[in-house]
Order: structure tokens, then C-alpha cells, then sequence
């Protein structure tokens, strides 16, 4: 019974962490891998019949508000990235490194801005460029504004959107009764 048991457990866990990776894909836009694989498992034993899902300890920081609600998580970092006029990846976020390559460019700083408007915004910015001549612009160059690349913003409130207990327990509801029995018929047939 011990085998069968933590059999069915760690079989119900493999499902459950298979439903939270379909989870991630129906409440996020294009989700990275790194998030897809979010989940771990501690699988159950004879001696301990208990399987455990749980978000990976990076992955748990920044998934928490969208499942109980809150701050978006910064983590390590000072302020959230919020890209302006900037190239995004395939997911939709910042290429890794794009902030440092940033860094070493002429013509571009990292500080605060007063706006016309009076309003302080700190981000990345681009200092303006020389552009192509101007019609009615008589053999000078024109020269264009400041240009935001990255706001740094506080966090932000996120609103509980991610089912992970009430898919889970959809899940484990419709195949707990299927798991256990096929645990127990492996469990005969493997009996001495």
C-alpha cells in the first residue's frame, strides 16, 4: 500500500505541474520558457507519502502577486523596467544585457529628466542626434529632443489572476481516483 500510494502521489504531482504549465500559457502573453518551467517537485516516499508542487524559488518572487495578489516583485532590483522606445525580444521583455550595452553608448545616460509639463521622470535616455536636413532648413542640421528609452518605475499593484490552487485541485479531483488504481494494479502485479 506505501508503493501504491506514493506511486499515485508523485504520478498526481507530474499532472499537476504539467495543468500550472498550462496555467502560465492562458495568463501570460508569450511566456519565457524560464517561466513555463516554473515548477518543481518533491516526490512522495514509502516512508513519506507526500508530493509536493511548488514555483522554483526565483520563479515563486516574481509568480506570488498574480497568484495571491500584491506588489509586483523587484527582486534585486531598484525599480521596474518599463521600455519606451526600445527593442523587445520575443517574449516581450529586454534582451539580457540590453541595459549594460545601453550604459556604453555615445550620446546616451541614465538619470532624471524634468519634462515641459514639470514631471521628473529617471529612466535611459538618448541625447538628441543630428537628423537629415529640414525643408526650409537652409544648409543646417536639425536637431530632435531627448528620446526615453527605459522608465524606471516603482512596482506596481497586480490583480490575483493566476489559478494555481484552483487548478490544481480541478485536476487532482477529476484524476486522483484513476491514479490510485493504476498505482495499486502496478503495485500487485509487482509483488512478490
Amino acid at each position: 500500500m506505501p508503493f501504491a500510494t506514493s506511486l499515485a502521489l508523485n504520478a498526481l504531482a507530474k499532472g499537476v505541474v504539467a495543468q500550472e504549465k498550462d496555467e502560465v500559457s492562458d495568463t501570460f502573453d508569450t511566456p519565457t520558457p524560464f517561466t513555463q518551467n516554473a515548477f518543481r517537485i518533491e516526490v512522495a516516499t514509502k516512508s513519506r507519502p507526500i508530493a509536493r508542487v511548488a514555483a522554483k524559488d526565483i520563479q515563486a518572487e516574481y509568480l506570488e502577486p498574480y497568484v495571491v495578489g500584491g506588489n509586483r516583485s523587484l527582486g534585486t532590483k531598484r525599480g521596474m523596467l518599463a521600455p519606451r522606445a526600445i527593442t523587445l525580444n520575443q517574449y516581450g521583455n529586454l534582451a539580457k544585457g540590453k541595459l549594460a550595452s545601453l550604459k556604453g553608448k555615445p550620446g546616451v545616460f541614465i538619470g532624471k529628466v524634468t519634462t515641459r509639463n514639470g514631471k521628473v521622470v529617471n529612466g535611459v535616455w538618448q541625447r538628441p542626434t543630428s537628423a537629415a536636413r529640414r525643408v526650409g532648413n537652409k544648409g543646417g542640421k536639425a536637431r530632435t529632443g531627448l528620446k526615453l528609452l527605459i522608465q524606471f518605475e516603482d512596482t506596481t499593484p497586480v490583480r490575483k489572476r493566476f489559478d494555481f490552487f484552483g487548478r490544481a485541485a480541478v485536476y487532482l479531483k477529476a484524476n486522483a481516483a484513476r491514479e490510485f488504481d493504476i498505482a495499486m494494479k502496478r503495485a500487485f502485479s509487482s509483488a512478490k
